[in-house]
């Protein structure tokens, strides 16, 4: 895969494009038009997961679309529910979800979250053993707080590549991010427009006017700034998709940049989780 339209980011022998286009909570039709649309307009990195119920509808986005299996980097993610006492189950779910995008392998393939209930030490070797039979060329992890990833690198024998977590202006990563800079793992960028929270701050809009943007870019340009992070913005509205594409183009300045980062506060999450979530790092 090669890439024409933005950057590139790596972790071990990955090359993500820095900015995705995530497909949660896209159905039908719509999830169909819009990654179709979003491949022919220049995206070269599409998420879905099997939690999000679409996946034969992003697979046929993606037959639509024209393009070539090759010309994108395509993510997708399994649920604990699947991963549960033996690996058969979890190599069940990878070929489940192979078919339902109509594809031979996926580029990354993601455990979706952490569950006390799941066994890393089962699931991980598990995981990489899917990548070196060629399911997935890469393996990453999502939701996984700190104690989790030094757990998960215990039992990985390949590279872990991303923990795709939430994370836009409001919220504190801080310790996340260091670990996983030290570590060699991408920060993958999930709500980065803070569930729309981003178009109402008074400091992003301030900044979006100076630049002639929108608010969404400012936020995804902040979030690109840092070589170590991607992000995956969701839209089911098309006029959207060049939008968030362009924000990889946005400069923005030191002064900027941190005034952005002195917007997140510990009660910043915006998405709704699950009872078994991780307790979060600072």
């Amino acid at each position: 895969m090669t890439s024409k339209n933005y950057n590139i980011r790596t972790a071990g022998q990955a090359r993500i494009p820095v900015l995705g286009l995530g497909t949660w909570q896209s159905t039908g039709q719509d999830c169909i038009d819009v990654v179709s649309q979003g491949l022919q307009m220049g995206y070269e990195h599409i998420d879905t997961a099997q939690a999000y119920d679409n996946e034969v509808e992003v697979g046929k986005g993606i037959k639509q679309s024209g393009i070539a299996r090759d010309k994108f980097f395509l993510t997708t993610k399994i649920f604990p529910d699947d991963m549960k006492f033996e690996p058969e189950k979890l190599h069940a779910a990878a070929k489940r979800s192979l078919e339902n995008l109509d594809t031979d392998y996926v580029d990354l393939l993601l455990l979706h979250w952490p569950d006390d209930r799941v066994p890393l030490s089962e699931t991980i070797p598990a995981l990489c053993e899917l990548q070196k039979q060629g399911l997935t060329r890469h393996i990453g992890v999502s939701n996984f707080n700190i104690a989790n990833l030094m757990e998960v690198k215990r039992y990985a024998d390949v590279p872990i590549v991303v923990n795709q977590v939430e994370f836009h202006p409001f919220i504190k990563q801080n310790s996340l991010q260091t670990f996983l800079n030290n570590h060699h793992i991408l920060l993958e960028a999930y709500s980065p427009l803070a569930r729309g929270d981003v178009f109402d701050d008074e400091t992003i809009k301030e900044i979006a006017q100076k630049h002639n943007v929108t608010p969404a870019q400012i936020s995804l340009a902040w979030i690109l700034s840092d070589k170590n992070r991607v992000a995956i913005p969701k839209t089911s509205n098309p006029d959207h998709l060049q939008g968030n594409l362009d924000a990889v183009n946005v400069e923005l300045s030191a002064d900027e940049l941190e005034r952005i980062g002195k917007l997140a506060r510990s009660d910043g999450r915006k998405i709704k989780h699950p009872d078994y979530s991780p307790e979060w790092d600072d």
